[in-house]
């Protein structure tokens, strides 16, 4: 028989235990909720890619040093191979660590938000781009300047990796946070004037020992129009800013403020000041076109094109 008491007793256990059901399906949630929000990670494969390109240069830079000198791009004497091969050849040890150091700094951030940005497709397609097309580029236009030079370093393409930066930060933005989306479309042309002004200034500055003043009208025209561009792409962030609509952090969450100044940082040490009378030689022509196609091509095909990389 069924007393009332004992149906009450009967009933809380059921109670409970819908409780605590409910709490289950709430934790999962959260657990949930938590993986959307950081995002797939690396897998095998993306370590894979990280560790095959400083395999290649190290292993390359392992060959007896006549067999690299005869990989390098002589200006005077090009040949189809060695406008490719120049391009992971290093003769001294200080030129590779500084390309491997460059090139773990900033492909393994890139790759990583790409991914966690759901583009992880159009970051590999980009990297063939820059691995096997580029090196053929740069090469043919520094031979349009010929010159008793020798030509080699990975230095090229790790700028085209630099000046892919603000595309990757650009694709991070509005899903760190939802206030950081209306501004992405001003933060991709702001990035790149920021980074020829930068360019101007460090070349400019390595320019005063040995250049005619008259060879700086150029150099100063591009600078000054740089800034003028910087000024008009980072007056709707300012206005913004002013308004109170979002507060600096929330325009730029961690990952791209982080981004933003590597991106600054590898442009400042990519054109350092060098003079022809201490003897220093370095192509900053090829630091230039690697930064700029690095950021234009995929400008053309993403933005101005539409090309679309389905999204994970």
């Amino acid at each position: 028989m069924d007393y009332p008491g004992h149906r009450r007793n009967r009933d809380r256990p059921r109670s409970n235990t819908r409780s605590s059901d409910e709490s289950v399906d709430a934790d999962d949630s959260d657990a949930a909720v938590a993986r959307s929000q950081s995002g797939p990670s690396l897998g095998p494969a993306d370590v894979a890619f990280l560790a095959a390109i400083p395999a290649v240069l190290v292993g390359v830079f392992a060959l007896p040093k006549p067999l690299r000198v005869s990989l390098g791009l002589s200006y005077l004497q090009p040949t189809a191979l060695t406008a490719y091969t120049s391009h992971f050849v290093h003769l001294e040890r200080t030129h590779l660590l500084a390309n491997l150091l460059v090139f773990l700094a900033v492909v393994p951030f890139a790759l990583l938000v790409s991914v966690k940005s759901g583009r992880r497709r159009r970051f590999y397609l980009v990297a063939f781009t820059f691995l096997t097309v580029f090196p053929l580029v740069f090469s043919g236009l520094n031979v349009l300047f010929p010159r008793p030079r020798l030509g080699f370093g990975f230095s090229g393409v790790n700028l085209a990796f630099v000046g892919y930066l603000p595309h990757v930060l650009a694709d991070r933005l509005g899903r760190d946070g939802p206030e950081s989306a209306p501004v992405a479309d001003s933060v991709l042309p702001l990035a790149f004037f920021v980074g020829t002004v930068i360019v101007a200034v460090r070349m400019g500055l390595s320019m005063l020992d040995s250049v005619p003043l008259a060879a700086y009208t150029p150099l100063l025209a591009a600078g000054i129009g740089s800034l003028l561009s910087v000024v008009v792409f980072a007056h709707p962030i300012a206005a913004r800013l002013r308004r109170g609509d979002a507060s600096l952090s929330e325009l730029f969450p961690p990952s791209v403020a982080f981004g933003a100044l590597l991106f600054v940082l590898m442009l400042v040490i990519a054109f350092p000041h060098v003079s022809p009378a201490d003897g220093t030689i370095l192509n900053l022509f090829v630091h230039f076109l690697g930064y700029s196609f690095g950021f234009l091509v995929p400008y053309v095909a993403f933005r101005l094109l539409a090309v679309e990389i389905d999204p994970e």
